[in-house]
Parts: structure tokens; C-alpha cells; sequence
């Protein structure tokens, strides 16, 4: 039987998001030298107003890796601009997972004071991810689905690109982790992102294991119909960090 769970944390004010709403448009873009460059959109401001894309490239067409990064840094959709291209540090080329990172460092959303540091982008045959100190301090990343498989990646076209919401402007949510239906008689193993959802699978953005201290604890509230057919319901505390 399924079990319903809740849980509890302080959140900032802001709404959804429609993300079926969201422009997929884009203005000028660089002679892209890849047959098949990689698109993806972040979403900026408490109510994800402010959009920056990212189209990654290759320096050669029969490179390995997906090696030069366009990143929309003033959200304009002219992505020729000085300062918007930015050159990757290939990694394990030898190996059968090689790697790419593009280090942006500082990032200034378009209309925002705020300045996010250590940003960085990564590309994998399996997958595309993000991380950044989000207004210098604590941590944001992305895109993570419930296992490992479901992972995100950047998509082939502007209507295929995942949208993901970095940051701590909007109210939390939580996405599953490794974790199956929960049964009764015996332990169950619950895991969960905090963060937000993105577009679809794969999208989510999540903080880390330090964003709490240490003496606070998500509260979980477990909803359920006991044997006898009644409304139960069970709090705990959620207190080991992964």
C-alpha cells in the first residue's frame, strides 16, 4: 500500500512556475560548429522571470567532448556577444566517460544584484549538470531526477531543452531519491532532494547536506490507514544527511 508523506520546511514566498508558458525562444547565435549542439534554459528571479540560456558547442566537429560553452550572460538572446563563450577543460579523453567543465565563476543574474560564485557547468556523455554558491554561500546544483538513470542532460533543440531553477529565492520542494513505496512491518529507507523542480524529469535543482545546520532537521509527517481502516498520523524527524 501506498503511504502518503509530508514534510516540513520554511520557504521563501513565490508561485509556481509554468514552465509550459516559458519563451523558448532565441536571439543571434555564434556559427555553431557541432551538427548537433546541446541546448538547455535557466530560470532566474522569484518568479522565474529571468531566462539565460546555455548552448553547448564543439571546437572541432569530430571532438570527443562538448568543449566551448555559450552562456547568455546579460539574458538578451544574442549569444555572440563578447564574454559569452567560454572554453572547456577537457577531462579522462582516454577514458570511456570523458568529461568537460566550464568554470563561469562569478555570474550576475541579468536585473540582479545578487552575484552567485564558483559556477560551473559540466558535460558528460550521460549527462549535463550545474553548481554554484548560490549569492556567494551556500550551494545549488542540478539536474538530478529520483535515481541516478533519470539524471539530466541538455536537449537537441530549443523546444527539447530542460528548464532548470537554481537557487533559494523561491519556496522549496522536495523530489524523492532512491527511494521505493514504503511498506508496512518493516524499515523503510526514505530519501528526498529539497530544492526545486524544473521542466520535467531529470531538472530538479537541489541544495546540499550543509545548507541546514546542524541541529535542524526536516519534519516528516506520515499519513496513513491502519488495519482497521482509521487515519493515521506519525511525525519524525529526518536526521541523517547524504
Amino acid at each position: 500500500m501506498l503511504l502518503s508523506l509530508l514534510l516540513s520546511f520554511a520557504v521563501v514566498q513565490g508561485g509556481p512556475i509554468d514552465f509550459a508558458a516559458v519563451p523558448r525562444t532565441l536571439g543571434e547565435l555564434p556559427d555553431l560548429v557541432s551538427d548537433a549542439p546541446l541546448y538547455g534554459l535557466f530560470l532566474f528571479g522569484p518568479r522565474g522571470q529571468t531566462r539565460v540560456w546555455a548552448v553547448l558547442d564543439r571546437s572541432d566537429p569530430e571532438a570527443r567532448v562538448y568543449d566551448t560553452l555559450y552562456l547568455d550572460l546579460d539574458g538578451d538572446g544574442d549569444l555572440r556577444e563578447a564574454g559569452e563563450r567560454f572554453a572547456g577543460e577537457p577531462a579522462a579523453l582516454d577514458s570511456p566517460n570523458p568529461r568537460c567543465e566550464f568554470l563561469i565563476e562569478e555570474f550576475r543574474p541579468p536585473g540582479s544584484e545578487a552575484v552567485h560564485r564558483d559556477f560551473k557547468i559540466t558535460w558528460t556523455a550521460k549527462r549535463v549538470s550545474y553548481r554554484m554558491k548560490w549569492r556567494g554561500d551556500e550551494v545549488t546544483m542540478g539536474g538530478y531526477g529520483p535515481d541516478p538513470d533519470s539524471y539530466g542532460s541538455f536537449g537537441d533543440s530549443l523546444g527539447t531543452a530542460p528548464i532548470l531553477v537554481p537557487g533559494h529565492d523561491r519556496p522549496f520542494q522536495f523530489q524523492p531519491w532512491m527511494s521505493q513505496l514504503l511498506h508496512r512491518g518493516r524499515d523503510n529507507d526514505f530519501k528526498v532532494f529539497v530544492g526545486n523542480p524544473g521542466s520535467g524529469l531529470g531538472c530538479f535543482s537541489t541544495v546540499d547536506d550543509r545548507f541546514l545546520p546542524p541541529e535542524e532537521f526536516l519534519l516528516a509527517t506520515l499519513l496513513y490507514t491502519d488495519r482497521q481502516g482509521k487515519q493515521q498520523r506519525y511525525q519524525t524527524k529526518l536526521t541523517e544527511r547524504c
